[in-house]
């Protein structure tokens, strides 16, 4: 679950990090290698200032709402050429080298003086080499494999979902399950062995924030304290305890404050066009109130688990109101589309100040609340099978 009080977003679906390891160096520089400037655009159709000739080196600011700080820059020159980018640290952390309006991005660790990349512009996909960096060469391979083991995930998530809107047979769903459970359990393992290989405590906190997403909290815990014990001085591996414990207040909060046996409050909201849609307007209806966000990285995996929930029910008087706490109406938009929410969904945007917060009074997201049609709420915080088997009880 993410709150108001995570100690960060997630880098590509991570959380933004800045390790406070001692590099020993005051700067340090990024030499780049570019072939094919003139054809960026033609390799990045429909992005905003894809033809942009201007690279920047920014850095990866610690914080939940923090920009990234524009450390350097410089301009193509033609299609072939060299330039040179730098920056003044007393710390390792994470870096992106940046063309365009984020056209194409590439992630670095400042672990060395000199880093050069090789970079081909007319790709969009394994465009550069890294070298000079042993850290930047494992953070793009860290990258390149969860991005092809995330893959594997969405794509059996999407057999399930396909198989189940046909009314497959059982042996077909079973199947497909496990076919979904083993995509998960290879990136499970591979994070896992990541992390005990890693000589880089930096690293190594970046792959324990990409397993918060798909561990157990078990996995989790029992990840976290190997890394604090093979990274004894690194001060993030204690931030995120930090960080967890006040989660699991913050969960402990909620749960308290339970609406089980209570009348829904009256929340009105506008949709993604500007109309207002009130909660109260689906009465007559069971309705799942689903509290998330684009930004929200546990949201998003439990995305799948909701919609699926959806489809199987739909036709059964039940819908879901989709309540976001986004404050971009195109990343909110995207969203949706991408994760295939096709209910209804409402947002001020206005992140953790939206009026949903204050009405519900809950502490973290994902969020929800099962309401019969009487405007009765009986259930919250269902996710994953309990939200199946919820919806089994009262539908069936």
């Amino acid at each position: 679950m993410l709150n108001r009080y995570s100690a960060g977003h997630l880098l590509f679906a991570v959380f933004l990090l800045f390790a406070c390891k001692d590099s020993g160096k005051n700067r340090f520089h990024v030499n780049l290698s570019y072939t094919n400037a003139d054809k960026l655009a033609e390799a990045n159709p429909g992005f905003p200032g894809a033809n942009a000739t201007w690279v920047y080196l920014e850095q990866i600011v610690y914080g939940k709402d923090q920009a990234h700080a524009i450390v350097d820059s410089a301009k193509l020159s033609g299609s072939t050429g060299s330039l040179e980018l730098s920056g003044k640290t007393t710390a390792e952390g994470i870096y992106e080298l940046v063309f365009g309006e984020n056209v194409l991005a590439l992630p670095l660790i400042n672990d060395v003086q000199d880093i050069r990349i090789q970079a081909d512009l007319s790709k969009r996909n394994d465009f550069y080499t890294v070298s000079g960096s042993g850290a930047s060469k494992q953070l793009q391979d860290l990258v390149n494999s969860v991005g092809r083991k995330n893959n594997a995930i969405e794509k059996s998530f999407a057999v399930l979902d396909s198989l189940k809107k046909v009314n497959a047979s059982d042996s077909l769903l079973l199947s497909a399950t496990a076919d979904k459970n083993a995509a998960i359990l290879q990136l499970n393992d591979y994070l896992k062995g990541f992390m005990q290989s890693t000589p880089n405590s930096t690293l190594g906190f970046l792959a324990l924030s990409w397993a918060s997403r798909s561990f157990s909290p078990t996995e989790l815990d029992t990840a976290m304290k190997s890394l604090k014990v093979k990274f004894p001085n690194n001060p993030l591996l204690a931030e995120m305890e930090k960080n967890n414990q006040a989660q699991q207040q913050a969960a402990d909060q909620s749960s308290a404050a339970s609406w089980v046996g209570k009348s829904v409050p009256e929340l009105s909201l506008p949709d993604v066009n500007g109309k207002l849609i009130s909660v109260n307007s689906f009465k007559g209806k069971y309705l799942l109130i689903d509290f998330w966000a684009s930004w929200c990285g546990p949201c998003r995996m439990e995305n799948p688990n909701v919609v699926e929930a959806y489809n199987e029910f739909k036709g059964k008087n039940f819908t879901i109101l989709g309540v976001s706490l986004d404050k971009d109406k195109d990343s909110w938009k995207k969203a949706i589309a991408q994760d295939h929410l096709s209910w209804t969904h409402i947002s001020d945007l206005k992140y953790w100040n939206s009026q949903a917060v204050e009405t519900f009074g809950f502490q973290g997201i994902p969020f929800n609340v099962l309401v019969d049609p009487t405007g009765k709420v009986i259930a919250q915080e269902l996710r994953g099978k309990d939200l199946e088997n919820k919806l089994k009880e009262v539908l069936n």
